[in-house]
Formats: structure tokens, sequence, C-alpha cells
């Protein structure tokens, strides 16, 4: 599977959009911990993930803002995102 950089760009700008115009700027999420498995077992659809963990959506965000404002982000920042973009399309679907 390939994909599109700048397709996935517009998408996530037009989600984005779509959440401002329903919630404005900020949205409240309720929920904070969240199960993360290990990146190795996510794929390994064949057996049941043992190695997990939780994980904390404030602190995703604070360690975002942190790398953002130092011009730090690295890519498992990606993985934090993500956590981020779970949380809102459960807790607030459009």
């Amino acid at each position: 599977m390939k994909i599109k950089l700048a397709d996935l760009e517009k998408m996530l700008s037009t989600i984005l959009l779509n959440y401002k115009e329903m919630y404005g700027n900020e949205i409240k999420i309720e929920n904070d911990y969240y199960w993360a498995f290990d990146e190795k077992e996510i794929y390994t659809i064949n057996e049941e993930p043992n190695d997990f963990s939780l994980g904390q959506l404030t602190d995703d965000w604070e360690t975002l803002q942190h790398n953002f404002k130092s011009d730090n982000l690295i890519p498992y920042d990606l993985q934090r995102i993500s956590s981020i973009l779970t949380a809102l399309s459960i807790e607030k679907p459009i």
C-alpha cells in the first residue's frame, strides 16, 4: 500500500476544519488514559497481544506541544497524534 502524503494532509485538514465548525477551536476530551499496545504486536493479528501498558492523552498532548514549540517533533509523535485523533473520533464524532 502506498499513501500520498499530500492526500493525507488534505484529509486531515478537512476533518479538522469540520471539527472546528462543529466544536470551535478547543475540544474537551473526557477520557485520559487508554490501552497502548507494543508497536511490534499491533500488526501480529494471529496472536493476542501480551505487551500492553497505559497511555495518557494529557501526557501525549503536553509532549506534542513541547516538541512543537521547541521545533523538535519526532516520528514517534505521530503515535501521540494518533491517540488524540482516536479519542476525538470516539468521544466527539462529527
